[in-house]
């Protein structure tokens, strides 16, 4: 069997979110000076970030319990193989091992969640709290969009369902959940207001540990190494520095 070396990604992700995130409350102060809110641009310029990286790590996270899960019970099934005289993969072991394969490969977030469900036997969702179930939801749909450098649109008054061919009615549609979120939990009116909320990226970092300590409950025990960034995720005080000194 082939051996190899694997870095945890999501840790080096949480060390460089710290470090903008501390930039980010700079920023806030800087620019709320004399009472006034920051301007957008200089909230944007980090938020954006923020937010790709939060959803990065928790993406990655899932991605590796599901794959230590999915190692533990291929390798299990090998052992027992070769104590019944097999000398190569059988049809169960050889299905672990394509499963295994395209999980680690990546995929979308979708993917991976339906990947968890059908491996888990039950929802993913199922023992997660449902405003920290709602929140990563929103993240992973921020995060399609801004990952991939894509112009925001949002129309200047909402559009009725007639209008549904023309070009702004799909953003307000993509988007409709994630403003009515935003507004929730923000108070801010449209999607470019609550982005440029200075509180925005701390909303989500708090979804997310949220999110992490149900995780951990539903999938324990955890691997190691994901149990690490799991405990550093829930005690991460954002903008502060963690871990750097």
């Amino acid at each position: 069997m082939a051996t190899y070396i694997g870095w945890e990604t999501s840790v080096s992700l949480l060390l460089a979110h710290e470090t903008l995130a501390k930039n980010h409350l700079k920023m806030v102060h800087a620019g709320s000076e004399g009472g006034k809110d920051p301007e957008p641009y200089f909230m944007y310029k980090n938020t954006f970030a923020l937010l790709i990286l939060n959803a990065s790590i928790v993406e990655g996270t899932l991605r590796s319990i599901l794959t230590e899960l999915v190692k533990a019970d291929l390798n299990a099934a090998i052992d027992l193989g070769r104590q019944q005289g097999r000398t190569a993969h059988d049809a169960p072991t050889r299905v672990l091992q394509k499963f295994l394969a395209d999980l680690e490969g990546g995929g979308s977030w979708s993917t991976l969640t339906a990947s968890a469900t059908l491996y888990l036997g039950a929802k993913l969702a199922d023992g997660i709290d449902e405003g920290a179930q709602e929140g990563i939801e929103k993240l992973f749909v921020l995060r399609n969009v801004l990952a991939h450098g894509t112009t925001l649109i949002q129309p200047k008054t909402k559009m009725a369902d007639d209008l549904k061919d023309e070009y702004p009615f799909n953003w307000q549609s993509k988007l409709h959940g994630v403003t009515m979120y935003l507004e929730k939990h923000l108070g801010r009116k449209g999607i470019f207001e609550n982005l440029a909320h200075p509180d925005c990226p701390k909303h989500f970092i708090d979804v997310t540990k949220q999110y992490f300590t149900d995780l951990e409950a539903k999938c324990a025990p955890l691997p190691e190494r994901v149990a690490k960034t799991i405990e550093m995720v829930k005690g991460y005080s954002f903008g502060y520095y963690n871990w750097h000194h």
